[in-house]
């Protein structure tokens, strides 16, 4: 999950832009002014529109979708008049971006309906569907004859063909041409049902018979439901047969590209392993490439389109929808990185890169102990070396003398730091620079062009994505469900540096699973890498500028965040900030049996102070004397606010009085604490902000970071506030709201709150 800010401002002004001063200008105009709304005109874009509640453009398209998009305090709506294509392609981005606050209307009206119009827009724009796409049509009703005909007499020559019969022999005929496009559109239906069966089962030739069918069948009920469309709209019928067709006419193209997708991705997948590859084969993975970032953002498109408008009555339907989401995920995570393919894969160059085996088990604030290390050679869509090494290999050879962070020092006894325990700060850049140093220091290896840290927790997420794995040297399978207990059997016990067990362990489970990853299910791979990169199982880091900046601005890079506000600096914003971090110093494996619900109070008092309370509850479930688990050791952090007031520490209620602090980027508190099997101790930390709320409006900004590599946990947030203290808005979901707001959520991954407030 990434972070995610919303505001709305209070201010109540409109603004409308249209080239042409109408009749129907006039009217919205007349409403908004009657609905007591500050109203402002022009023919014409303005500089700032952030400085309006209300912006409606009517038959006005130089303004574009993607300069609005982050611009969420102000409501946006489009007002089009027989614009029904223009107005589709407004929606489908809105609806792909999940931009609610834009809403997009096509008009196919007249004049004598201009105030019931308006009521329905303004009606549509401000109530709470996600709704994005409205399209209002009237058809002027139809005038019967009042003369009356004369009487005419009975045909005698048949008495089937009398003037009643006739009339409802038309009627009926009418009704039936009305609804002709209904047959091939039950048709594409059947079609892409059966295209997917196929497709499920790998068929591809028959479900592209299907899908083929399924878009020429769609094709031809477009244009006959053409024919019916202002008949079906005026009985207000229409629009349930215009979302089919536009489900099938989406399921098709998904469809039609889907095989394409997987064969280039799979492609790709496994031709960056394949060795001496000639100049004809690389040629033939950028092809697949360029073919890949053409069709996954036009699928993307579509599947935006079949989320929104495929219902949910029943299970099945519920279900394609989250597979729907599921695929959207994968494909959104490729489109992050497509555009960098050439830069990753060394096009027509040669690069190097880090990957760093922690093992979250026994839990550092940068992920875990590093155990493993990998070097990675790639050249021209080749990955042509994978060479992996022992951690005990590199440190054994230093032979400068570099002093480790005091808690090393003092609670490992260890004067010298080396690269198993670089991985100290909660920020992965950081980390990364000196596992690079240690090893130039140590083994010669320098100019990297980035690297990632995998956990424990992101081997078995990629595992789970193929096949079971046999491992030759070891005659036995690995699968993701005993990978962690197969490495503490085959790598870890028993373990002395120097020994190779560790490094032929993971070598043999490493070349298996690049040999399988060609095999591997697309969807289900691209889903749990970007799960693993959410949850921080798996951090990223690249010397290219570019590329560095897709992995900071969707949070996969690991770095901890800036304790400041990130909204607008025209509001008066109280910046919070919580990130702790765990640091097993017990030489064990006991972050395994390790929970740690954590509670946050925060508390204002009528001045306006702000008083928090943070508590985090250790959980040891291990037995004494079992390895891998034991007493948990464990040397706790947390970044604050810099210059908060440290008014207590305790554990299990007695005061702390030997802990470290620091008041640099961060006010950091640390200290050793140690939670014996099967007991539990708890923390708690009072602290106050350096920030006082003052009169007027405001906001509070929470900033709550989660560790690299550690799992889940529960958070139970709570806000109290004084008398003279009103909540005005706030993006949480809270089990009550008076004074006080209490929430409770799970730390997946880094998170934000905001809560805007009003002091008197």
């Amino acid at each position: 999950m990434l972070l995610k800010t919303e505001i709305q401002d209070t201010s109540q002004k409109a603004l409308i832009i249209a080239p042409h001063d109408t009749l129907f200008l006039k009217k919205l105009k007349k409403k908004l002014k009657e609905m007591n709304l500050d109203v402002f005109s022009t023919s014409a874009s303005v500089p700032d529109y952030s400085k309006y509640d209300i912006c409606v453009f009517v038959q006005y398209t130089d303004v574009l979708l993607p300069s609005i998009k982050n611009i969420t305090n102000t409501k946006f709506i489009f007002i089009l008049f027989n614009e029904y294509d223009l107005a589709q392609t407004y929606a489908s981005f809105a609806y792909e971006h999940k931009l609610y606050h834009i809403k997009i209307l096509n008009l196919e009206t007249n004049p004598s309906e201009y105030d019931k119009d308006i009521d329905t827009i303004f009606w549509f724009s401000f109530s709470r569907t996600e709704d994005i796409f409205l399209h209002i049509f009237h058809q002027e009703p139809f005038v019967a004859d009042k003369k009356k005909k004369k009487k005419k007499k009975p045909f005698t020559y048949r008495e089937f063909f009398t003037p009643k019969k006739l009339v409802l022999i038309g009627l009926l005929f009418l009704i039936v041409s009305q609804f002709l496009f209904v047959i091939p559109l039950l048709g594409s239906t059947v079609s892409n049902y059966f295209a997917y069966q196929q497709f499920v089962k790998g068929n591809k030739e028959r479900s592209k018979q299907y899908t083929s069918q399924a878009s020429a069948l769609v094709e031809t009920s477009k244009s006959l439901f053409g024919f019916s469309k202002p008949i079906l709209y005026f009985f207000s019928i229409g629009l349930p047969f215009e979302n089919v067709i536009a489900l099938n006419s989406s399921a098709s193209i998904v469809m039609d590209k889907a095989y394409d997708i997987q064969e280039d991705g799979q492609k790709i997948t496994g031709g960056i392993f394949k060795k001496n590859k000639n100049d004809q084969e690389v040629a033939e993975l950028i092809e697949a490439k360029e073919r890949l970032n053409t069709n996954i953002p036009a699928v993307h498109e579509q599947i935006a389109i079949l989320q929104n408008k495929l219902p949910e009555w029943n299970t099945q339907l519920r279900d394609s929808k989250e597979k729907l989401q599921k695929i959207d995920q994968s494909l959104a995570l490729y489109e992050e990185i497509g555009p960098y393919l050439d830069s990753l894969l060394a096009r027509d160059t040669d690069k190097k890169y880090l990957l760093l085996f922690a093992n979250n088990m026994e839990l550092r604030p940068g992920g875990g102990f590093i155990g493993s290390y990998a070097i990675v050679h790639v050249s021209n869509y080749t990955i042509s070396e994978i060479q992996v090494y022992d951690v005990y290999d590199a440190d054994g050879q230093l032979t400068s003398h570099i002093a480790p962070p005091e808690p090393i020092s003092k609670f490992l006894e260890q004067p010298f730091w080396y690269l198993r325990d670089s991985a100290f700060t909660g920020d992965f850049v950081e980390n990364f620079n000196n596992a690079e140093d240690f090893l130039h220091l140590e083994v010669g290896e320098t100019n990297f062009d980035g690297g990632l840290l995998l956990t424990t927790t992101a081997v078995k997420n990629i595992l789970a994505t193929v096949d079971n794995l046999y491992i030759p040297d070891y005659k036995d399978t690995i699968t993701s469900e005993n990978f962690y207990l197969k490495a503490q059997l085959y790598a870890e016990e028993e373990f002395f540096p120097g020994s190779i067990q560790k490094k032929s362990f993971l070598s043999g489970v490493m070349n298996q699973m690049l040999l399988h990853l060609e095999d591997a299910d697309m969807e289900s791979l691209f889903t749990n890498i970007k799960d693993s990169l959410n949850q921080k199982q798996l951090v990223l880091y690249s010397k290219d500028p570019g590329l560095q900046q897709v992995f900071e601005d969707n949070y996969w890079s690991g770095r901890a965040l800036s304790p400041s506000c990130t909204i607008s600096d025209q509001l008066h914003c109280v910046p919070d900030y919580v990130y702790q971090m765990d640091a097993n110093l017990g030489v064990n494996k006991a972050n395994f049996y390790i929970k740690r619900p954590t509670e946050l109070k925060v508390s204002i008092d009528s001045s306006g102070k702000i008083i928090n309370t943070l508590a985090l509850t250790y959980s040891n479930d291990s037995n004494q004397g079992v390895f891998p688990g034991g007493t948990y050791k464990n040397y706790f952090q947390v970044n604050l606010p810099p210059n908060s007031f440290v008014q207590s520490v305790t554990l299990d209620g007695k005061p702390v009085d030997d802990y470290d602090e620091k008041n640099f980027t961060y006010k950091t508190i640390g200290f050793l604490m140690t939670v014996p099997p099967q007991e539990k101790r708890r923390v708690e930390i009072i602290y106050r902000l350096p920030t006082t709320i003052i009169q007027g409006d405001g906001v509070y900004q929470l900033i709550f970071q989660k560790q690299i590599g550690s799992p889940n946990y529960d958070l139970q947030f709570s806000f109290d506030v004084p008398s003279n203290v009103s909540v005005t808005r706030h993006n949480l979901s809270p089990l009550a709201e008076s004074s006080k707001i209490l929430y409770n959520t799970s730390v997946s991954s880094d998170k934000i709150f905001l809560i805007e407030f009003s002091k008197n």
